[in-house]
C-alpha cells in the first residue's frame, strides 16, 4: 500500500503494468478501485502497454478524509496530482479524469501543459466550460444536501441519491465527500480552454443526467476529440467497452499518430 503526504494529509496511490504512463482520476464519493478497479480498466490499459498510475482523492478511498470544505476544491486536488508525479519521479505522463476527476484534469492541462502528453476526459461534459444547465456551481450544492442526510434519500431524483450510496459504501465518509461537494470547482474559460496543447479525448454517455454531454467542451480545445456513447449514462459509462477500447486505443497511441482521431471518430458510429 503506497502512500505520499502533502498538506498534513495522507494520499493513496497504486501502481500497475509498465510502459507509457497514465494518471487516473475518479469522481466524487468513490475512489480509484471503485471507478476504474472494479470495471476493468487496469487490465484493459495495461494490455496497450501502459503503465496505470491510480490514486485517491483526498477525502476518498484510502486517502485521509478532512472535514472541512477548504481542504478540497479544484486548485488542492490538482495539486495533489503534481505532487504524486513529483513522489514518483515523472515528468510528463497522460491524464484521464472521470466526472470530478475531469474537471481536475481539466485545470491540470492548462496550468501545468508542460506536464502531459494526452489527456481524457470522461463522463464530462460543456459545464466544465461554464455552459449550463450541468455547472458544478448547479450540481455540487444538490450533492451536498443529499450527503448530508442521515438516511438514504428517497425523494431526491435517483442519481443524485446514488451519491449518498457511493459515498456511504465505497469513499466510507459521507461528511468528508460533502465536504468536498462544497470545494471551489470555478468552470475552466474558454481562453484557459484555449492553452491546452495535448490531443484531449472528450467521452460522454448520450443519457447522462449529471454531467450532460461535451461536444463544446471538445470544440473549445485546440487538439479536442469528441466520442459520444449512444445509450451510456454517467455511471455505467465506466463499464463500456466501446468507451474502454477507444481510450486505450487514444491514450497508448505515439504522439505523432494521425489516424487516431479518425479512429476514436469511427468508434462513436
Amino acid at each position: 500500500m503506497s502512500h505520499f503526504s502533502r498538506d498534513g494529509f495522507s494520499i493513496h496511490y497504486e501502481t500497475h503494468g509498465s510502459g507509457l504512463p497514465v494518471v487516473l482520476l475518479h469522481g466524487i464519493c468513490v475512489s480509484f478501485a471503485g471507478n476504474f478497479g472494479a470495471y476493468g480498466w487496469i487490465e484493459r490499459l495495461c494490455g496497450q502497454a501502459l503503465r496505470v498510475i491510480g490514486m485517491d482523492f483526498r477525502g476518498h478511498g484510502q486517502s485521509d478524509k478532512p472535514h472541512d470544505s477548504s481542504a478540497y476544491g479544484t486548485t488542492h486536488l490538482a495539486d495533489d496530482v503534481i505532487a504524486l508525479l513529483d513522489h514518483l519521479g515523472l515528468d510528463r505522463v497522460s491524464l484521464m479524469g472521470y466526472s470530478l476527476g475531469s474537471v481536475v484534469a481539466l485545470h491540470l492541462l492548462h496550468t501545468h501543459p508542460e506536464r502531459f502528453t494526452r489527456g481524457v476526459l470522461i463522463a464530462t461534459g460543456d459545464g466544465l466550460i461554464g455552459l449550463p444547465p450541468f455547472t458544478q456551481s448547479e450540481i455540487a450544492p444538490k450533492l451536498a444536501q443529499a450527503l448530508d442526510r442521515p438516511d438514504y434519500p428517497v425523494d431526491l431524483p435517483k442519481h443524485v441519491a446514488t451519491y449518498w450510496s457511493f459515498a456511504t459504501k465505497v469513499s466510507g465518509d459521507r461528511v468528508a465527500a460533502a465536504a468536498a461537494a462544497r470545494g471551489d470547482y470555478p468552470p475552466c474559460t474558454l481562453a484557459e480552454a484555449g492553452t491546452v496543447v495535448c490531443p484531449v479525448l472528450v467521452v460522454s454517455g448520450a443519457q447522462d443526467p449529471v454531467l450532460g454531454t461535451g461536444p463544446r467542451l471538445a470544440q473549445a480545445l485546440p487538439r479536442g476529440l469528441y466520442l459520444e456513447i449512444p445509450q451510456a449514462d454517467h455511471f455505467n459509462l465506466t463499464l463500456n467497452e466501446q468507451a474502454q477500447f477507444s481510450v486505450a486505443d487514444f491514450l497508448s497511441a505515439p504522439e505523432d499518430d494521425p489516424t487516431v482521431g479518425d479512429r476514436v471518430q469511427q468508434s462513436g458510429h
